[in-house]
């Protein structure tokens, strides 16, 4: 049974990328210690910059089942994944990614990418306010939640 009480928040399009598995490894500056189940919140911000993104490639294929970026919600809990290992970008090749991973994260040095497995998106996003770093939710997610 996965009840999620933990969460880690987004910008879109990265969030709605790791809610249907198109993004496994999350890149952040600092480094992850928590390792198990986390909710993927899509944050409430979504830059005109990051709404761009979505109709270049490879964002517009592995988004391709939404019409446009105002279709992506936010400010939402999307879906729940497992952290499994955090490493220093300058580890990054020793992971297997999926074909476009590279392009969906900063692997410049100095940085972390946090790898994850098992994703699950929700029946239903649950609007949700979000936080820095991993955060305590307000209410945990259960599997009676998730697809």
């Amino acid at each position: 049974m996965i009840v999620v009480e933990r969460a880690i928040s987004l910008t879109q399009p990265w969030a709605t990328l790791m809610a249907i598995d198109e993004k496994r490894v999350e890149t952040r500056s600092w480094r992850v210690n928590y390792r198990g189940w986390v909710a993927i919140h899509a944050a409430k911000s979504f830059p005109m910059d990051c709404r761009a993104l979505c109709y270049r490639l490879p964002f517009a294929r592995a988004l391709s089942e939404f019409n446009k970026p105002e279709d992506l919600p936010v400010g939402k809990v999307l879906a729940v994944t497992e952290i499994i290992d955090c490493q220093p970008t300058e580890e990054h090749g020793k992971h297997c990614m999926l074909h476009d991973e590279r392009a969906f994260g900063d692997y410049s040095g100095g940085r972390f990418f946090i790898v994850t497995r098992g994703v699950r998106r929700l029946r239903h996003p649950i609007a949700m306010r979000g936080a820095l770093g991993i955060w305590k939710m307000p209410m945990p997610i259960t599997e009676v939640e998730l697809v």
